[in-house]
């Protein structure tokens, strides 16, 4: 039943049937949101394409990849090309999956879908009203860096970043634009 729409998130409240003898009725209430995608954006030049956005849960700006909403009908890669380009100005030919995750499944039953995209370049950043993004580029040894120090704080970007540097590391990740390593595939 929904208690709630906000636009972004609604407030609904659900019943569990816990097993037992004898069974009993668990209330437990969500907030349902739509899935969500984010990527890893690297450069030519090795750099990781970041955003500084304000947050309103922490009334701050935070340091992290662009992603948000995936839209009805779209598919979560188109979704994640697009917020990099609205929220970054750079912009990507395409991506490839790299993680997916449930954000908070005590209280959602959304994704967030990661994706990496090589060869990022420079386009017309196009944000969206309301939405202040001040995109930066920062080297992937300072990203790893910033992680550490806990300058990057958003927790579905972390999940993304480490996921990327831990399988760049293991040697799944290359540095060479996606058009490069499909052409030395062929």
């Amino acid at each position: 039943m929904t208690l709630a729409d906000h636009r972004v998130f609604r407030v609904e409240r659900s019943v569990f049937t816990q097993p037992g003898t004898p069974p009993h009725d668990v209330q437990g209430f969500t907030l349902a949101c739509g899935d969500w995608c984010n990527v890893v954006a690297v450069t030519d030049t090795d750099e990781i394409v970041l955003v500084w956005q304000h947050r309103f849960g922490i009334d701050a700006p935070s340091l992290e990849i662009p992603g948000g909403l995936v839209d009805p009908g779209e598919a979560p890669l188109e979704a994640a090309v697009r917020e990099l380009a609205e929220e970054t100005g750079w912009e990507a030919e395409g991506a490839r999956p790299l993680t997916s995750v449930h954000p908070n499944p005590a209280l959602q039953g959304n994704r967030c879908f990661s994706f990496v995209a090589r060869a990022a370049r420079l386009g017309a950043q196009r944000t969206t009203p309301g939405e202040i993004c001040e995109p930066v580029l920062v080297s992937v040894r300072d990203v790893a860096r910033a992680l550490d120090a806990g300058e990057i704080e958003h927790a579905l970007a972390v999940v993304a970043l480490e996921t990327y540097l831990r399988r760049r590391a293991a040697g799944e990740m290359s540095i060479t634009s996606a058009s490069a390593s499909s052409s030395a595939s062929s």
